[in-house]
């Protein structure tokens, strides 16, 4: 890593763009390795220089405030931060210039890792890889998008550690080289704030798959049909495995028998039997059970471990959480849940919800299909909340079989307490709002989290 990162910077005027928890990791790794580079941090906020005393030195210049955007064509390596984004900024810039901590990451330790992607269930496939590795061995790590800053990593990186990364859209979109085993577990509309279209994302996304060599292994949803257009419209030089949760043929992992298989040029490898006993609930779930075992036997697991691994991981919070039982109702928490296929998935695994706490900001995703599922579904009473929520109700048929609570002009808190008064007793409460948090939270986990408290405290 040392001999790449002095290679990138030799000759070039560094630029560190955004200044959040990888831009500081990002600063301390060059002071560490590039001592007396000089560099410069951009950060709209002006009172960095206040708030990190690292940043008072006479080897760093800093451009701060509304425009710190504007002077990126200055830099011969802009190191960004996932938190930036540009294609909606209007600045022009040179996408040859534009590195990051994940590029340059892989760039030094792709064979050692498997990366992960996708709209929904990084954080549970990566930690679930994770988890079955270290049930196997503990020189296993887990960094990226899951709140850990990959060059955190690297004192702890051995020849044979096994890494796992989660990676978002934002951390993908200038890769130049991506992990040796690749998953993109699903694509759906999201983060179209960020992006100038859809197709936008996808692509962002798929960098995962385009910046595969020869040897790379591609992981992918066997029934996702936008992850097949894409493939059907680039060349990817990895192998492809596509991942079913039925019986398959020819190469990828699903189902053989009473096993969950990998094939790859007609060898099969058992990775664990169906009736596996993991916490994971939903055919979703059961999606990313098999990237992860995939992933796992790709990376040199024994299928013993891979089994052990899968029974004994412990479910992530605010995905499909079951909260408690509280004046006789049943509640979960699907904070998570900031699309609509993410709320089919919670509403399909459940089975029987009673009432559904839908909405939040507003990022423009189509509802349609969303809101004819629920007016096919059992559902009893829907509380709609936010301006996502607002919309959404907008789109249910008349005569639709069940209550509309419309609660988008009160706060969610109040929104949270109809729920709970209309919920039965023996009914099941679900929050999972197909919509981001951003309208009165600062992320989906402060979103769940409040709503833990107010049905654990009856705040009828």
């Amino acid at each position: 890593m040392r001999s790449l990162i002095k290679s990138v910077t030799s000759g070039k005027s560094v630029l560190i763009l955004g200044y959040g928890r990888e831009g500081r990791s990002t600063l301390r790794f060059l002071k560490q390795y590039c001592p007396g580079l000089p560099v410069t941090v951009a950060d709209a906020d002006e009172s960095i220089s206040r708030k990190y005393d690292e940043l008072n030195d006479e080897n760093i210049t800093l451009l701060t405030g509304p425009a710190y955007l504007g002077q990126l064509s200055r830099f011969g390596l802009v190191i960004k931060s996932p938190g930036v984004p540009l294609s909606k900024s209007g600045v022009p810039y040179n996408p040859a210039n534009i590195s990051s901590q994940t590029d340059l990451f892989i760039r030094a330790y792709a064979p050692q890792m498997a990366g992960i992607t996708g709209t929904k269930g990084k954080s549970t496939t990566s930690t679930l890889l994770h988890h079955i590795i270290r049930t196997y061995t503990s020189d296993a790590l887990l960094a990226g998008n899951i709140g850990i800053p990959l060059f955190d990593l690297i004192e702890e990186i051995t020849p044979s550690t096994r890494i796992v990364a989660e990676l978002s859209s934002h951390q993908l979109e200038f890769l130049t080289r991506a992990p040796h085993i690749g998953i993109l577990l699903n694509l759906y509309q999201e983060h179209l704030d960020h992006y100038t279209s859809f197709k936008h994302y996808q692509l962002a996304k798929f960098q995962i798959a385009l910046k595969q060599q020869q040897q790379d292994a591609f992981f992918y949803d066997a029934g996702d049909v936008n992850i097949q257009q894409l493939l059907d419209g680039f060349f990817t030089a990895g192998r492809k495995f596509p991942v079913s949760t039925a019986t398959f043929e020819g190469n990828g992992a699903g189902i053989s028998g009473n096993h969950i298989v990998l094939r790859s040029n007609s060898a099969e490898r058992i990775l664990l039997p169906v009736d596996h006993g993991c916490m994971l609930a939903g055919e979703h779930n059961l999606r990313n059970i098999i990237f992860a075992a995939s992933a796992a036997g790709m990376m040199g697991i024994p299928a013993e471990a891979i089994a052990e691994g899968v029974r004994t991981y412990v479910p992530l919070e605010h995905r499909i959480e079951f909260t408690g039982v509280y004046g006789g109702k049943r509640f979960y928490n699907d904070s998570i849940s900031t699309i609509p296929e993410a709320t089919i998935a919670a509403i399909s695994t459940l089975r029987q919800v009673d009432t559904l706490i839908l909405g939040g900001f507003d990022r423009g995703i189509d509802y349609l299909q969303l809101m004819e599922h629920l007016c096919n579904s059992q559902i009893k009473t829907i509380v709609f909340t936010g301006p996502a929520g607002k919309r959404m109700m907008e789109l249910i048929k008349s005569g639709k079989n069940c209550k509309v609570i419309p609660a988008f002009e009160l706060k969610f808190d109040n929104a949270v307490k109809k729920a709970i008064a209309v919920t039965p007793p023996g009914g099941i409460c679900l929050l999972s709002p197909a919509a981001s948090s951003y309208d009165q939270f600062s992320n989906f986990e402060e979103r769940g989290k409040r709503f833990k408290e107010l049905v654990k405290t009856k705040q009828l």
